[in-house]
């Protein structure tokens, strides 16, 4: 291939050309002449004189695909990309497929004759992209079959994760450099959008042993995103509330898989929308195709999701991200609320919080987990800068803040304890006071207003007080004015968060 096509100027040809992307950003075009160096693009004196491992850390949405995927169409040799996730592996390959360029994905599940093929397009240099994920690449046969490929580029996406699901439960990233030694290739390099100093010493023993590697920052900070937290004392309600008045496309990030489902059935029924999937690791292959693309096509639909959905995945126009449960470290909470806003247009980050989030803390028993989730508790309750603080725990310095809660004024702690009193005059005259504890409890559940009251707090306690509070006053309603019952309630739960305890249930206003 001529070197000319190597110019600055073709650099900018190749993208408009392939990937129809009008100019590479100067930190894209250093990794991009990193990798052709490395490869031998310039000659072999520039091979020599480059350091062939590097670690790149570029925010969400800045276009960290483009350093590998450029390179990948003018090198003669074959790429071998390696993802965490099956949704990021599906998404890479669609987009290297728009680009016109060949792609194969190893994964578990393949037949013998599926894999066989793969080989064979490898070898036979009609493949120009080969995507897989550490644990199908320790299987014995792939391992085998891979390692007679010679390699241009090997690329780690989202290698944070290396670190942070090695030790817990991606076992196989701890054998990582392992399946690294029994390949060949020129270049390596690891992506990732955030990285701590803790982060990047234990992800660089794990990936280059003691090779020299060489560090590329870029700028954190996304400018475009406005960060701001929710205290509240319910988080359902808060989470309707938000979502009713944000823009969509619509995120909302939780804990667990059941989580998910429970909050966008949730959603559906105070919404009244169709428009309301879940997403997570436990979906069947076609499920989780047929939620990608109907989530990537919408402009207005909402999905709640675990951290599955939440590296890489490219659309563009999301709006809002609102994680309902603290994420366990400030560079997830980085990652997934930077799935806003990738078209570099205004995205907003919601955090909702509440005191059983510091409680969470307790239950973790591994020091290291526990000391990084608590800084995320910390970012919660913090009365200063929400975008320096996070970017801060990078290691970096923000100049300034173009767009966070405390720093705009617009700090707003939402109660929603009147939740349970503001049905109190329609529902005294269909259920009885036995019936209504038991919808405050959540153990019963009312359709016609698609919430269970009980389901709406995030204290145990305060549920029961508030059932117990109703049962009383339903005997003492024929003598107390409705309204100033509903005030009094009120004011009392209220009084109670605030001190962070509850009363006995014999201390009723007077």
């Amino acid at each position: 291939m001529d070197d000319e096509i190597f110019e600055d100027d073709e650099i900018n040809a190749a993208a408009r050309r392939f990937f129809r992307i009008g100019y590479v950003y100067p930190y894209q075009r250093l990794v991009i002449h990193n990798v052709l160096c490395g490869c031998g693009c310039f000659g072999e004196e520039a091979r020599r004189e480059v350091v062939r491992r590097q670690i790149v850390i570029l925010p969400t949405g800045s276009g960290k695909s483009l350093c590998f995927m450029l390179p990948g169409v003018l090198i003669e040799r074959p790429v071998l990309m390696i993802f965490p996730l099956l949704s990021l592996m599906s998404d890479q390959e669609r987009r290297i497929r728009e680009a016109g360029q060949s792609c194969a994905v190893l994964r578990g599940g393949q037949s013998k004759e599926e894999r066989e093929e793969i080989y064979a397009s490898l070898k036979g240099g009609r493949l120009r992209f080969l995507i897989a994920n550490p644990e199908t690449l320790l299987v014995p046969s792939v391992a085998e079959a891979v390692a007679g490929i010679v390699f241009a580029h090997v690329v780690i996406d989202e290698a944070h994760t290396v670190s942070e699901w090695g030790d817990t439960f991606r076992g196989a990233y701890l054998k990582l450099r392992s399946v690294l030694e029994g390949l060949r290739f020129d270049m390596l390099t690891a992506f990732t959008a955030t990285a701590s100093s803790d982060i990047l010493n234990r992800m660089k023993p794990l990936i280059f042993a003691d090779e020299e590697v060489n560090l590329i920052y870029g700028d954190p900070d996304r400018v475009n995103i406005h960060y701001s937290v929710v205290k509240t004392d319910c988080k359902h309600a808060a989470l309707a509330e938000l979502v009713q008045q944000s823009q969509k496309p619509l995120l909302v990030f939780a804990r667990s898989r059941k989580r998910t489902r429970d909050l966008a059935v949730f959603l559906r029924k105070t919404l009244g929308s169709d428009e309301i999937y879940f997403y997570h690791a436990g979906l069947t292959k076609e499920e989780k195709k047929a939620r990608e693309q109907w989530f990537f096509a919408s402009d207005g639909g909402i999905l709640t999701a675990t951290c599955a959905y939440g590296l890489g995945v490219d659309k563009q126009n999301i709006r809002t991200v609102i994680h309902f449960d603290v994420p366990p470290t400030i560079e997830a909470y980085l990652q997934e609320s930077g799935r806003g806003g990738r078209d570099r247009q205004q995205a907003f980050a919601y955090l909702l919080f509440s005191r059983e989030d510091s409680q969470f803390a307790k239950t973790i028993s591994d020091p290291l987990l526990r000391r990084r989730y608590e800084a995320v508790l910390k970012y919660a309750e913090s009365q200063s800068c929400r975008r320096a603080f996070l970017i801060d725990k990078l290691d970096k310095k923000s100049e300034n803040c173009s767009g966070c809660d405390v720093c705009d004024g617009t700090v707003v702690d939402r109660f929603y304890l009147k939740n349970f009193f503001s049905p109190y005059r329609f529902l005294s005259r269909v259920l009885t006071p036995t019936a209504f504890a038991r919808v405050l409890r959540g153990e019963e559940f009312l359709p016609d207003f698609g919430i269970s009251f009980g389901k709406l707090t995030c204290d145990e306690k305060n549920s029961e007080v508030a059932a117990d509070f109703i049962d009383k006053l339903y005997k003492r309603k024929k003598k107390i004015d409705a309204k100033k019952n509903f005030y009094s309630a009120a004011v009392f739960l209220r009084a109670a968060v605030k001190r962070r305890r509850v009363r006995s249930r014999g201390s009723l206003p007077k």
